[in-house]
């Protein structure tokens, strides 16, 4: 079945995998649980892997017949400091470590003048973390940074597994189709140590034997070089023009506002196509916070879907200020606030709406403040496009779309997924570019208007 092609999300919470046809529409799917994959120096790339083909096993079920794909194609969350030594292991040498960008010597070095002179260490994406990580590792832990033949991100780990070739691409990697001068110096590294960078569509190598067998695939078909998670979601709802701002809501809602060339420091972001780059910042756990409100006031109903579905009905009759409740966003391994507050809210008498209402706006207003930074940063963004499972909770956009005080399209819920699919889809010779194959794959969304009351209502918010 050569007229599908396979496209795998590895996500913080779920590994999703999906054969997609010419014209971009979902054939079979698969998932794997990853949200409870431990940080270790070994067992979370193991782990990773494992997801990788119990996904794509799942999806290979949902075909009829012998599966061999056109090309496989994958986009990953981030994930960095992820290294091969000369056996070719994988190990996460910084495993226990995570740095700062405001206090951290290492990354404040990695981006300075002192390095840089008068470019941007922001065009370089995550690579400058990557960086400052390795400086670390250096000086912290020797005997590991020396054990280093070939260092990447999860990202390349993953088709390194499938290909046996370290490969990345400029949305994973470094911004553009070679590793700075600058970051190899700085690092100490061998030239060698750091990923070959390919377009996304560009062919890493072919499916070998062993990673066949593991996922149930025949050996040979082509792996393209794929991209990272969040640029893979621009391309997947076709947000990747200047002025374009892609709304990722999943396991932390992200603000990608495209602004072509970069912007300088303290502003944060990677490319997201050719070209252009985009600001990029989010609200930590947010879908997780959504959940705890649900499951705090729903524990009866199952399933988290319907839990939101009634919440949302309840809080879609509420009007803007959630009958003045407020509640205040947490940030991740302190859910036990959360939850306190909405038992604090019950005893004070507030219906399950006016609760769910107050949360959904806390969101909101915290993915309007990513926006006031970025236009403080210099973007301005004019579209947004929202993707992820969260971009379905219609109550949510309505809200968010008030708070913005602008129209919000719903673009497709995987639009990781599909980004990279279209990635897959030239590797593998249907399309000739990137850009027609968003063309045949891609469609527009229903967009959402903001409601006049409830944006006056949030205005002075």
């Amino acid at each position: 079945m050569r007229d599908v092609v396979l496209a795998v999300d590895v996500g913080s919470t779920w590994c999703k995998a999906a054969y997609l046809d010419p014209d971009g529409r979902t054939i079979a799917t698969g998932r794997a649980y990853t949200r409870d994959i431990p940080v270790h120096r070994e067992a979370t790339l193991t782990r990773f892997w494992q997801a990788f083909q119990d996904a794509v096993r799942a999806a290979n079920a949902g075909l009829s017949g012998r599966t061999r794909p056109a090309a496989i194609g994958i986009s990953c969350r981030a994930l960095f400091g992820i290294c091969l030594d000369r056996a070719g292991a994988g190990f996460l040498p910084t495993w226990d470590v995570a740095l700062d960008r405001r206090s951290s010597p290492d990354l404040r070095q990695a981006a300075s003048v002192d390095v840089w002179g008068n470019k941007h260490p922001t065009a370089h994406g995550y690579a400058i973390g990557q960086t400052g990580l390795m400086l670390w590792l250096k000086r912290e832990r020797p005997e590991e940074w020396r054990n280093i033949w070939r260092v990447g991100a999860l990202h390349d780990y993953i088709v390194y597994q499938m290909t046996g070739a370290w490969v990345t691409d400029p949305t994973s990697g470094p911004g553009q189709l070679e590793w700075p001068a600058e970051i190899v110096a700085l690092t100490g590294l061998s030239p060698d140590a750091w990923p070959l960078i390919l377009e996304p569509h560009g062919i890493a190598g072919a499916l070998t034997e062993a990673a066949g067998q593991a996922l149930g695939l025949p050996a040979g078909i082509p792996v393209v070089a794929g991209m990272h998670d969040g640029a893979a979601a621009n391309a997947g709802v076709g947000a990747v023009e200047v002025g374009d701002a892609c709304l990722t809501l999943g396991t932390n809602f992200v603000l990608r506002a495209v602004n072509g060339a970069p912007l300088p420091i303290p502003a944060t972001g990677y490319v997201v196509a050719p070209g252009r780059w985009a600001w990029v910042n989010n609200v930590p756990g947010a879908s997780l916070q959504l959940d705890i409100v649900a499951q705090s006031l729903l524990s009866h109903v199952p399933g988290v879907g319907e839990r939101h579905a009634r919440l949302g009905q309840l809080a879609s009759a509420i009007a803007a200020g959630a009958t003045g409740l407020t509640l205040d966003l947490i940030q991740p391994g302190r859910e036990g606030e959360l939850r306190l507050a909405v038992e604090a809210a019950q005893r004070a008498g507030h219906a399950d709406g006016a609760i769910y209402r107050a949360i959904i706006e806390a969101i909101a207003l915290g993915v309007r403040n990513l926006l006031r930074r970025a236009q403080g940063h210099g973007a301005r963004p004019q579209r947004f496009v929202a993707t992820g499972g969260s971009a379905q909770n219609l109550a949510f956009v309505h809200v968010l779309a008030a708070v913005l005080g602008a129209p919000i399209e719903i673009g497709c819920t995987e639009g990781g997924v599909l980004g990279v699919g279209m990635a897959a889809a030239v590797g593998g010779g249907w399309y000739a570019t990137m850009d027609e194959a968003t063309a045949r794959m891609s469609r527009p969304g229903p967009i959402i208007q903001p409601d006049t009351l409830a944006v006056a209502a949030y205005r002075d918010i």
